[in-house]
């Protein structure tokens, strides 16, 4: 079977690959594989689907925020439906938090459009279940909005597409070899050659640097479970989405249901997460709790996998060992709020070889992202690859 040469090997067609290879496929010959036969099986398939600038840490809100502007005018012909819709979200504080709520808010205020700090009756005049026995203040960010995940990633895939990008799923990695600085990926599909590897897969990221003898970045995979429940008692469609400061839990209306996880963030090796009866079980009982929302009948559940670095924050970047390689991977629960940011600096690093003047202009490093920062904590030994 003939070599196949490209410019640039995305491996993993998630939201960060698909969005990724969407821009360098305008610059470039690109070829993108996914191990899987169905797109957006693991986190892509799984994700809240929510746009929230209030959510992350500061350099996640700049890529939420650098993000909206594609959100809201994406290039013709990327999609036919809105990208975004209305819907709000909520952030729940106790008592004993009320502080720390109002902290949050300063250092958000600024940044973030149209947010305010409710009390009491407040939050129940929105959401007339919330317990404030229990939550006696929230942060509402009413500009938050639900996003079109399907049309997002359908819009990515086939505009790379038409740009002459390939797409090749039922592609596992076997081996991965290096001679005269041009990668050898040894796949299912066939044998894949170039001089730029990036590594978008997820969850398996770590694996795929290991097999090109790249130094781990400590990605670690967590489960995280969802149920779906039908409520008689509410009109809950225009409902915002609604969590906690403590990240305990959070649940929004979704196709006439209300979609309800528990935030759980269970260690686990990369797999096709399945959710356990008992950690459903934990999360009705404590909806139960913290609102006045009877679990009658739960109608459906599920797990995905959130992958993160020490920091949380994503890592963005050439290796700085190995060049050729470069990773694209620990978006955690940002990756469709932050993708459209993220692929435009991903196609400026490869092209242009430098980081985007937008994102430095509101407060987004290139240290921040980088895979050689400090602060992941990567193994000090060098793995050696083969020349």
């Amino acid at each position: 079977m003939t070599d196949k040469y490209t410019d640039y090997l995305i491996i993993g067609a998630g939201i960060a690959g698909a969005s990724a290879a969407y821009e360098l496929a305008k610059e470039a010959s690109v070829i993108l594989i996914e191990r899987e036969t169905q797109l957006a099986y693991h986190s892509t398939g799984r994700s809240a689907a929510i746009y929230m600038q209030a959510y992350g840490n500061k350099t996640v809100r700049g890529l939420t925020k650098h993000s909206l502007e594609f959100y809201t005018n994406p290039p013709k012909g990327f999609s036919d439906k809105p990208l975004l819709r209305e819907r709000g979200a909520i952030f729940l504080a106790t008592k004993e938090q009320k502080i720390l709520a109002e902290q949050h808010y300063k250092e958000m205020k600024n940044d973030v459009g149209n947010l305010r700090l409710l009390e009491g009756n407040q939050l129940r005049n929105i959401v007339p279940v919330i317990n404030t026995d229990i939550y006696t203040s929230g942060i509402f960010e009413q500009d938050a909005m639900d996003i079109d995940t399907h049309a997002v990633h359908q819009g990515y895939i086939n505009g790379f597409k038409e740009k002459g990008g390939a797409l090749i799923t039922n592609c596992s990695v076997n081996s991965i070899s290096r001679h005269n600085n041009l990668w050898s990926i040894d796949t299912t599909q066939g044998n894949i050659v170039t001089p730029m590897i990036i590594n978008a897969a997820g969850a398996w990221a770590d694996q795929i640097a290991g097999l090109a003898g790249v130094r781990s970045i400590n990605l670690e995979p967590k489960k995280r479970s969802v149920f779906y429940l039908s409520i008689d008692e509410f009109n809950i469609n225009k409902w915002p989405y609604v969590g906690d400061l403590s990240e305990s839990f959070y649940f929004r209306p979704d196709s006439g249901k209300l979609f309800v996880s528990p935030c759980d963030e269970i260690p686990i090796t990369p797999c096709d997460a399945k959710p356990s009866d008992l950690d459903i079980a934990i999360a009705a009982n404590n909806l139960e709790v913290l609102t006045d929302i009877d679990v009658k009948k739960i109608d459906h559940t599920l797990a995905g996998l959130r992958s993160f670095v020490a920091d949380r924050t994503p890592v963005v970047g050439e290796d700085a060992d190995v060049s050729g390689f470069f990773w694209l991977v620990g978006q955690g629960g940002y990756g469709f709020q932050t993708a459209p940011a993220i692929a435009n600096c991903c196609k400026m690093l490869l092209t242009k070889k430098c980081f985007p003047d937008s994102l430095k202009n509101i407060g987004v490093l290139e240290e921040a992202l980088s895979p050689n920062r400090i602060s992941l904590e990567r193994n000090s030994m060098t793995i050696g690859v083969t020349k």
